[in-house]
C-alpha cells in the first residue's frame, strides 16, 4: 500500500516570530541616521564581546529575551548619542584637553574634559626680562643670607648672569642649569674658645684681589657647559628705570604717592628728612596740576596740600613706596629692594638717640638719595644709564625723575660754561650737579676752565667782527649796484 506523501513541515513559532521582529527593526532603521546605525553597530559588537564565543542556537533562545535584547540596545544607542552631542556642541574653554580614543566599530569617541590646574611656569632663560632681573635681585636683599662684596662680585653681576641667592652666601642657577656655588672671601668669625661660627664673616679681614678675579671668572663658568646663562647675560641697561616715558613713570609715581595713605600717622615729619636741592616746596609751585591727573586716568587726585602729603610726595620723587608688614611701617625701593623702618624716623626717638649718642640731630635723619643701595639706579647714574647725548645724560634716578616733573630750566646763570658738562637741565634748581645724588659729594673742577672760557670769548667776539665785516661789504656792493643801475637809467 503506497503510503501518502507527508505534508511539509512548518517552521517553529519562534523562530518566525524572531524573523518578523528583525524585519521590524530594518524597517526602523531605514530612518534614523548613519551615526544612528554606526553606533547600533558598533555597541552591538561592545554587546558580543560580553557574550559567549559560542551563542545558544537560536531555536533555544526565548523571543521575549530578544526583544528585550534589541529594546536595551536601541535605548544605550540613544543615551550615547545625547552623551556625544552634549560634549561636541559644548564650547571649548581655555585649558581643557579633550581625549579621543578610536573605538573597535571605527567609531572616534571624545573622552572626559580634563582641565589643567597647575599653571605654566616661565622660561628660566629670559635676559632681557627686567622682572625676572629684579625677582633674582630681590633674593640677595636679606644680609642674613648675603653679605657685601666687592663692585665685581656685587649681586648685580650675579643676577645678571641669571643666579639666585639661596642660602648664606651660596648662589643657584635655578630652573636652569641648578648649579650651585658658595662665595667665601673672607674666612668664619672665631668665638672666645677659637671654633668658627657657621653663618658668619670676618669682615676685618682683606680681601685677595686674585680670589676676586677668580670668583668673577665662576660669575660665568659655573655654570654647566649648555646653560644659555654662560653664553650670554643680561644687558648692560637691563637695570634701567624708563622714568623718560611719562606714559609709564607717571603712573608709577602716582603709585607710589598712594602707597604712604595707609601709614600716613608713621610719616615722619619733613624736617627729619634729608634731600638734595631744589626743596619740595619749590617742586610743588612749578608742579602742574595736570601731573596729579594724566590723560585715562580713573581716579582723581589733588595736589598735595597737608603736611604728611608733602612727605608722601617727597618720598615718591626719591623712588621710595610705603608698605605695613606685622604692623611695621616702612619706605621700601622697588628696585634695590632697601628697606628702611619709618619707626626710625621719628621726631621723638631722633632726640632721644642724639642725647644718648651725644651727636647733632641732623646726623640721625634720614636721607633719602644715601639710603638706597649703591648699585640702585635712583642713586647711581651708572646703573641707570641714560642715553649719553640727551638732555638727561649722566642723571641718577632721581634726577631725572625731577627734570621729567618739572621740564628744562632757562635761567641765564644756567647757560654760563662754568662747567665741563651741560647743566642746563640737570638739577633743576640746585646749583651744582653731583655724580651719584649725594649731597656729600663736589662737582669736579677743572683747572683749565678759566682759559677755555677766555678762549671761548675772544673765538666770539672775532666771529662778530668777521661776520660785520662781511655785512660791511655785502651792503657796500648793494649800494654800488643800485647807483650803477640809476646813472644807466638816467642815460
Amino acid at each position: 500500500m503506497a503510503s501518502s506523501p507527508s505534508p511539509p513541515q512548518e517552521p517553529a513559532l519562534a523562530t518566525t516570530k524572531r524573523k518578523f521582529d528583525l524585519l521590524l527593526d530594518k524597517l526602523q532603521n531605514a530612518s534614523t541616521t548613519s551615526l544612528t546605525s554606526t553606533l547600533r553597530e558598533s555597541n552591538g559588537s561592545t554587546t558580543s564581546l560580553t557574550q559567549p564565543t559560542t551563542p545558544e542556537p537560536a531555536s533555544k533562545r526565548h523571543r521575549l529575551s530578544d526583544i528585550g535584547m534589541d529594546r536595551s540596545r536601541q535605548a544605550s544607542g540613544s543615551e550615547r548619542i545625547q552623551q556625544i552631542k552634549s560634549q561636541l556642541l559644548t564650547p571649548r574653554k581655555e585649558g581643557v584637553d579633550r581625549s579621543s580614543s578610536v573605538s573597535p566599530g571605527g567609531v572616534r569617541v571624545v573622552g572626559q574634559q580634563q582641565t589643567s590646574t597647575t599653571p605654566r611656569k616661565p622660561a628660566n632663560y629670559q635676559p632681557y626680562s627686567q622682572e625676572q632681573f629684579l625677582a633674582r635681585l630681590k633674593t640677595f636683599a636679606d644680609v642674613r643670607k648675603w653679605t657685601n662684596k666687592p663692585d665685581a662680585l656685587c649681586e648685580v653681576e650675579w643676577a645678571k648672569r641669571g643666579w639666585s641667592c639661596e642660602s648664606w652666601n651660596t648662589v643657584a642657577c635655578r630652573g636652569g642649569c641648578e648649579k650651585r656655588l658658595v662665595v667665601r672671601l673672607r674666612p668664619k668669625r672665631k668665638d672666645t674658645d677659637g671654633k668658627e661660627l657657621d653663618m658668619s664673616e670676618d669682615l676685618t679681614a682683606e680681601v685677595d684681589k686674585a680670589l676676586v678675579d677668580k670668583y668673577q671668572e665662576f660669575i660665568v663658568d659655573a655654570h654647566d657647559q649648555d646653560c644659555l646663562w654662560r653664553k650670554r647675560g643680561c644687558q648692560d641697561d637691563i637695570y634701567h628705570i624708563p622714568i623718560p616715558n611719562r606714559a609709564k613713570s607717571t603712573p608709577e609715581f602716582l603709585a607710589r604717592y598712594r602707597s604712604f595713605r595707609s601709614i600716613v600717622n608713621d610719616l615722619p615729619i619733613l624736617e627729619n628728612l634729608i634731600y638734595p636741592d631744589p626743596r619740595v616746596d619749590d617742586i610743588l609751585k612749578r608742579v602742574p596740576t595736570s601731573f596729579f591727573n594724566p590723560p585715562g586716568s580713573e581716579v582723581s587726585e589733588n595736589p598735595p596740600t597737608t603736611p604728611a602729603e608733602v612727605v608722601s610726595f617727597l618720598f615718591a620723587v626719591f623712588g621710595w613706596s610705603g608698605v605695613s608688614e606685622a604692623k611695621i611701617a616702612m619706605a621700601v625701593c622697588g628696585h634695590c629692594h632697601q628697606r628702611v623702618g619709618l619707626w626710625l624716623c621719628k621726631d621723638d626717638r631722633l632726640k632721644e638717640m642724639s642725647k644718648k649718642l651725644d651727636v647733632p640731630i641732623e646726623t640721625l635723619r634720614l636721607n633719602l638719595v644715601e639710603s638706597h643701595r649703591e648699585h640702585c639706579p635712583w642713586k647711581n647714574p651708572e646703573t641707570q644709564h641714560n642715553p649719553t647725548d640727551g638732555a638727561i645724560a649722566n642723571m641718577a634716578g632721581w634726577q631725572t625723575q625731577e627734570f621729567m616733573i618739572l621740564g628744562t630750566r632757562k635761567d641765564k646763570k644756567e647757560k654760563d660754561l662754568t662747567h665741563t658738562r651741560n647743566i642746563e637741565s640737570v638739577d633743576l634748581g640746585s646749583e651744582v650737579t653731583y655724580p651719584r645724588g649725594s649731597m656729600d659729594s663736589e662737582p669736579a673742577k677743572d683747572d683749565n676752565d678759566e682759559e677755555l672760557h677766555s678762549r671761548w670769548k675772544r673765538l666770539k667776539a672775532k666771529l662778530k667782527r668777521t661776520a660785520s665785516k662781511k655785512s660791511m661789504r655785502s651792503t657796500k656792493s648793494v649800494k654800488s649796484t643800485k647807483s650803477g643801475k640809476s646813472v644807466i637809467e638816467k642815460e
